[in-house]
């Protein structure tokens, strides 16, 4: 501001200016690790594993900050604890981070978006977490109380019941179907899982399964039996049950014919193994006019037919299912109801190995089962009065559970001689929706007719039973003709109402059940109001959000004595049908789309071959091979897997090399035989039977192999007949042999020779697979036939009914062709992924992101992005690059893979291709302990990356990081590699020899010298052309001197191109360079920025050039010391 008046103005002008200074040794760590780790505390979720902050690149200071963002680094062990060396899933890049930050307080970690704990891996596929609030009926923990009575010992014999949980076992493949003759043996016992009625079946004389209490069942019981070979007098005569049967002939066919043809439910017939003669009851509720049900009395007539017979007169009683707890024990011996063999009681309660069905309900919060009670009653109201007799259920919780044997409540009774239906064994479970009972009508407008009835029973407070039924006289019309008529029927609980739209709602207030029928009534009322068999449920069943069926309303059950005629009753009811799952081990879901799984079965390969058209099936191909299939041996098969000989085409994967998983040879009776003549030395050719090893590389002759998905199913398991989604149950490899069915994205077989086999990687182990959800879909293989392409590998047919999802093969094949199995496979996943982080982040692209080192401990497959990434940085940053922790520590072996003598078409186990002046490599590896002092195998960038950060602690980052003054490494107790065929760790001292050959091809020893310790000694970079650069001091020199001369010239950016801004840029560097000369980074500099460089033309195109050229200085690398040796006196000489 000028001023206007006599005073002074003070102005301050900023001339001052200086470099600001380095951040140090800050390193990116890039890591792969497992998802979701707790924190090194242990008490929450590490942030930095969760899926949403992968590849996120975090900045941390400190060891325990590295825990608490990423948790502990995890390296695993075997079953007794001795550490997996170089196992692939080992968290190398979080320990190299973890030792770094002992010495420095600051690194940038980005961990990528791989959950490497899926890659753990298994035989079976893996499966997701159930849903919260999934049931689970769990059939191994739970006991089914089923006993058969001995007449002959007078005693029980307590049941196991065969379990059947696949459809696939029952009559017509679907869950209704009885057990197929071909499960179990004459006299076991089933109970049908599949269906929510568990229906309970023994399996009869006749090897058929019948429902236990059914009327097969009792018919298969003998009541009475007559020897075989018993004759009797023809026109002799016997009462049963009050009919008189006269027999015709002399033989007991005749006296079985006599009786099925004159007597109600009493049949008979001549056992065809036994010639015995066996008389039965059929079970129902009919028998003896005196006796009662089920019952056969016997009495003379004419003649001597009975004593024929040698049947005593009397009665006899039938077969008998008893449905009751422990403390009803039944009273069948001779004395008492003397019942026959096979009379079953299914024990109610858990008591003496009782019934105990054990139901269990998934809970999210706590990632696990808890069993609910579900003890065994009669009907609904039952279970309220034995839950809940105080309240009548109006203290039942929604969530509690019982199971209802005798779903179809048949009473079996003589007092209602209406149904005469067996009660049969089976249960059902069911769980209160709590708070009071309520139906509301669909009908919103009803009309009724006056003087109409219906009847009603409900469920009262401390009464097992129903109450008895009440008529319910309709005064009215109307709704509310309706709804007085049922609030003054003198109910107890139940009473109507009507919604404000008109609808009519009853209401049981203290949540039990009301049962209604108009049978034997005047009218419809109940249907006029919209209470009906058609609004209804069936009993058992429930159908959400239905636009028809009303919520709690169901039929009754069928064996009800309410309208047990008809059938046409309805009740109301909080007892829901319990959905669950029942198996023998805990419920999954379908895992989440994109999870991983590594298949570690080493002994299963679907393998097909091409038979000219197409892939088929191996043994369709050729019809004579091994019936199981390749067999998977460690040493060469002399037969077939079933003794028979072996012939031309059979298959033999080796085991005993799982690192070059799978040699894979073929069985050719007609191979060529090399020999070499003892006596000549002549290399003789013949002819002979001989395993040839199969050239996984070969995907173009008929000799060859092709590796790719083709299917997870045969053709008969390829639909989802039941619509459970997912991807099935794979086919068995035995099953698939003669079957030949393709996936749509199962290879072309068009591209391919004749007799070329296929390796299906989609149903075959020892790799990586990817859950893909709805994979195989009509949306992307449309219709079927000339009407679309379907499934274009299989006849074009229609892939709608197909399992939607597939496991697809997420470890891709070599850059040969052959695919990738065992450990390269779970490698190759990871590296993949990492790759693709390190190429696509843009967040570590950017000049915020201030790191000068950049390290992927573990992964020397990353070198090449690590290299871009560097690129795209303006080499503003040191790469440490690893070598194989499976490299050999010889000359020959560490030179082939620096030469890239295997011509790999990328960095990794098999050589090093790429080269720069900012990388270098480093070998071994080391032996340090993790965080809980288990002794471990690193990789050499763990070592290098603490030993650069010491190196600059004490000193700067121009001075080489090795030798014994800087280059010791102290995070580490030996060097070494891990030996391939054992996995151990080899100690090793890299010998001067080596470090002569490693020097060759620039890769940098670290090495043990006595006194010293481990240390680094080598400080080359893997720079293609011999400069100054190719020295890592130099190199990180080069690297500091871009960093610090962009943040000297920044400042001058927007201000005038002249000679006054030359001159202060000018001397801004050369105040910078010459404080570099003083700490030993250059032997001299020259800084030229005036209009010899500066041109119109390059000042016009707002360019300004400040060309700088610097002598770095050189580490002592080779000391030459020639030592004279000299007569006496000689030196003394030399001096004058």
């Amino acid at each position: 501001m000028a001023l206007t008046s006599p005073g002074v103005e003070v102005s301050v002008i900023n001339e001052s200016f200086y470099v600001p200074s380095d951040a140090g040794t800050t390193p990116l760590f890039i890591v792969a690790s497992s998802q979701d780790k707790k924190t090194g505390a242990g008490d929450a979720t590490a942030v930095g594993t969760t899926t949403a902050n992968a590849n996120t690149a975090y900045l941390i200071s400190s060891q325990r900050e590295l825990t608490e963002t990423f948790g502990d680094p995890k390296f695993y062990t075997n079953a007794s604890g001795t550490s997996l060396n170089g196992y692939e899933l080992n968290e190398y890049g979080l320990q190299a981070a973890y030792s770094f930050l002992g010495v420095a307080n600051r690194a940038y970690v980005l961990r990528a978006n791989v959950d490497t704990s899926e890659l753990i891996g298994g035989a079976a596929a893996p499966t997701a977490n159930p849903t919260d609030g999934t049931y689970w009926f769990d059939l191994a923990s739970s006991s089914y109380g089923l006993f058969e009575w001995s007449q002959t010992n007078q005693s029980f014999t307590t049941i196991t019941p065969t379990l059947i949980t696949s459809t696939s076992d029952l009559v017509g493949g679907v869950s209704t179907g009885a057990p197929k003759t071909s499960i179990g043996s004459i006299g076991d016992y089933a109970i049908n899982t599949t269906h929510v009625t568990n229906k309970i079946y023994k399996k009869t004389a006749s090897n058929t399964w019948v429902q236990v209490g059914s009327q097969a069942w009792n018919e298969s019981l003998p009541i009475v039996t007559v020897a075989s070979g018993t004759t009797v007098t023809s026109g002799h005569k016997i009462s049963i049950n009050g009919v008189e049967i006269a027999t015709s002939s002399t033989t007991l066919a005749n006296v079985a014919s006599q009786i099925g043809s004159n007597v109600t439910n009493v049949t008979a017939s001549v056992n065809a193994t036994t010639g015995n003669l066996e008389i039965f009851h059929n079970g129902k509720a009919l028998g003896d006019s005196t006796a009662g049900t089920n019952t056969i009395r016997f009495e003379a007539v004419t003649g001597t037919l009975l004593a024929d017979l040698g049947i005593t007169a009397g009665t006899f009683n039938g077969a008998k299912l008893l449905q009751e707890k422990h403390t009803n024990r039944p009273t069948w011996k001779t004395a008492d109801e003397n019942r026959p063999n096979g009379s079953v009681w299914f024990k109610t309660t858990s008591a003496n190995s009782g019934a105990a069905l054990v139901a269990k309900l998934y809970s999210t919060a706590s990632a696990s089962f808890s069993t609910v009670a579900s003890p065994l009653y009669a009907t609904h109201h039952s279970a309220i009065y034995n839950l809940d007799a105080a309240t009548g259920g109006n203290a039942l919780t929604a969530g509690t559970v019982y199971a209802q044997y005798n779903v179809t409540e048949e009473s079996m009774t003589a007092a209602d001689a209406s149904d005469a239906t067996p009660n049969v064994a089976d249960f059902q479970l069911f769980r209160h929706e709590g708070g009071a009972t309520t139906i509301t009508s669909n009908s919103t407008s009803p009309t009724f007719t006056s003087s109409e009835t219906f009847k009603i029973q409900e469920s009262v407070k401390n009464q097992e039973a129903l109450n008895s039924a009440v008529t319910v006289t309709l005064g009215g019309t109307s709704a509310d003709d309706f709804i007085a008529a049922v609030n003054g029927a003198g109910l107890t609980n139940v009473s109507a109402s009507k919604t404000t739209a008109g609808a009519i709602t009853m209401t049981h207030k203290l949540g039990g059940e009301f049962r209604m029928t108009e049978e034997g009534m005047t009218g419809t009322p109940l249907a006029d109001a919209g209470f009906s068999a058609t609004t209804a449920h069936a009993y058992g069943t429930f159908t959400a959000n239905s636009s028809t069926l009303i919520d709690n309303l169901y039929d009754l059950p069928t064996g009800e004595s309410l309208d047990s005629s008809a059938n046409t009753g309805i009740m109301a009811s909080n007892w829901k049908r319990l959905s669950y799952t029942a198996s023998t081990s805990a419920p999954s879901n379908e895992p989440a789309d994109g999870t991983l799984w590594y298949h570690t079965a080493t002994d299963e390969a679907d393998i097909m071959a091409h038979n000219g058209t197409t892939f088929v099936g191996y043994a369709t191909a050729y019809a004579t091979t091994d019936p199981n299939g390749p067999q998977f041996k460690a040493t060469a098969p002399t037969t077939q897997s079933d003794g028979t000989a072996l012939v031309t085409n059979d298959l033999w994967i080796d085991t005993s090399d799982l690192e070059n998983y799978p040699k894979l040879y073929k069985y050719n009776t007609s191979a060529t035989l090399t020999s070499t003549n003892t006596a000549n030395q002549v290399a003789v050719t013949t002819s002979g039977a001989a395993w040839e090893l199969v050239d996984k590389a070969d995907q173009t002759t008929e000799d060859g192999v092709v590796f790719a998905d083709a299917r997870l199913h045969t053709a008969a398991a390829k639909a989802d007949t039941l619509l459970t989604g997912g991807a099935g149950t794979s086919s068995s490899i035995k099953d698939l042999l003669s079957d030949g069915f393709l996936d749509p994205d199962a290879p072309d077989p068009a591209n391919y020779p004749q007799g070329i086999m296929l390796w299906n990687t989609r149903r075959s182990g020892y790799n990586v697979k990817e859950y893909k959800n709805s994979y195989i879909t009509t949306t992307k293989y449309p219709g079927s036939g000339s009407t679309g392409l379907g499934n274009i590998r299989t006849s074009n047919e229609s892939v709608s009914t197909y399992f939607p999802d597939r496991w697809v093969t997420k470890s891709s094949n070599n850059a040969d062709g052959s695919g990738s199995f065992g450990r390269k496979a779970q490698r190759k996943v990871i590296v993949e992924q990492l790759k693709s982080e390190v190429d696509t982040n843009q967040a570590i692209r950017e000049d915020q992101r201030g790191f000068n080192v950049i390290a992927t401990p573990g992964y020397p497959e990353l070198i090449s992005n690590m290299i871009n990434l560097n690129t795209d940085r303006n080499n503003t940053a040191f790469i440490v690059g690893d070598t194989p922790m499976r490299l050999e520590g010889t000359s020959t072996a560490i030179q082939d893979w620096a030469n890239n003598t295997a011509v790999a078409l990328d960095n990794g186990e098999d050589g090093l291709v790429s080269a720069s002046d900012y990388l270098g490599v480093f070998y071994p590896s080391g032996l340090t302990s993790d965080n809980t002092g288990k002794s471990v195998v690193v990789p050499p960038s763990h070592m290098m990356l603490r030993t650069l950060a010491n190196n600059d602690n004490i000193a700067f980052p121009w001075f080489a990081p090795s030798g014994t003054r800087r280059g010791v490494v102290d995070n580490a107790t030996s060097v070494g590699y891990i030996d391939t065929a054992s996995g151990e760790f080899q100690t090793i001292s890299v010998t001067e020899s080596v470090r002569d050959s490693m020097h060759e091809v620039k890769v940098n020893p670290i090495t043990f010298f006595s006194g010293a310790g481990i240390v680094n000694f080598g400080n080359l970079t893997k720079t293609s052309a011999s400069s100054a650069l190719d020295r890592i001091n130099v190199s990180r020199l080069a690297v500091y001197l871009r960093t610090q001369l962009d943040a000297v010239a920044k400042p001058f950016i927007f201000e005038p191109n002249d000679e006054l801004t030359r001159n202060e840029i000018k001397g801004a560097v050369e105040s910078f360079l010459l404080e570099l000369v003083g700490q030993r980074a250059l032997y001299d500099f020259l800084v030229v920025c005036d209009d010899t460089n500066n041109t119109p033309t390059r000042i016009d195109r707002n360019e300004l050039y400040v060309d700088i050229a610097i002598e770095p200085i050189k580490s002592v690398e080779f000391i030459y010391i020639p030592l004279r040796i000299k007569n006496t006196g000689e030196i003394a000489k030399l001096g004058n």
